[in-house]
């Protein structure tokens, strides 16, 4: 009798392999990661329609389909980030990490061409992808994680879909459980029928607070 791989074990295989395979990848660096400080709060992204999470990638985060960013902030401040897309039918995804002193590795670089929405992202001994260089150790732990869930027709349970009544948009509000830097990285996750494929990017309007109560 044939061994028959039925369609989810055919995605958690091509989701394991992919992990294991990243070992193997040197870092990559983001097309541009934005710094948010106190007086630079807003920043358009540029993303792709399923950025954050492609079917087709393994449910995986694609890294240059997605936009970053990056913020430091106090253990206790509040953090909120807004995503407004400016398309109709794009919803943006969005994962929160954060860098400590043992991420030693400039902020950059990120560990591969692919990322886990909502899991840690590291890796130990990196070396630059382009020329081999050692860079240190990425260590990226995850804070939060979500996409727009209003009129999305996916909801995937372990990914924190969020509802606010507004299609396109998406806010996180977290309290910062440590001391120093952030990065976090917005793509667009199962969009609308009506969206043109034939478009490669949509922009995100991007806002980044971080305050004390």
């Amino acid at each position: 009798m044939p061994f028959i791989v039925k369609p989810l074990t055919r995605a958690l295989l091509f989701t394991s392999a992919l992990l294991a395979t990243s070992a193997s990848y040197a870092a990559t660096q983001p097309g541009s990661v934005t710094a948010f400080t106190d007086t630079l709060t807003y920043d358009v992204f540029t993303v792709s329609s399923k950025g954050w999470r492609d079917p087709a990638f393994g449910d995986m985060g694609w890294t240059h389909k997605s936009d970053w960013g990056s913020f430091t902030a106090k253990k206790g401040q509040t953090v909120t980030i807004t995503l407004i897309s400016e398309t109709a039918g794009i919803h943006p995804g969005i994962s929160i990490w954060f860098r400590g002193k043992d991420d030693t590795a400039p902020n950059s670089y990120v560990v591969d061409h692919f990322y886990p929405q909502q899991a840690n992202f590291t890796k130990f001994g990196a070396t630059d992808e382009s020329t081999g260089a050692s860079i240190g150790d990425i260590v990226m732990r995850i804070q939060k994680f979500g996409y727009d869930l209003d009129g999305n027709t996916q909801h995937v349970k372990g990914i924190n879909g969020k509802k606010d009544g507004v299609p396109g948009q998406l806010q996180m509000t977290f309290t910062a459980s440590h001391t120093g830097s952030y990065m976090f990285v917005v793509g667009g996750f199962n969009p609308d029928a009506t969206v043109d494929p034939t478009i490669k990017s949509f922009n995100i309007d991007t806002t980044v607070t971080v305050t004390t109560p």
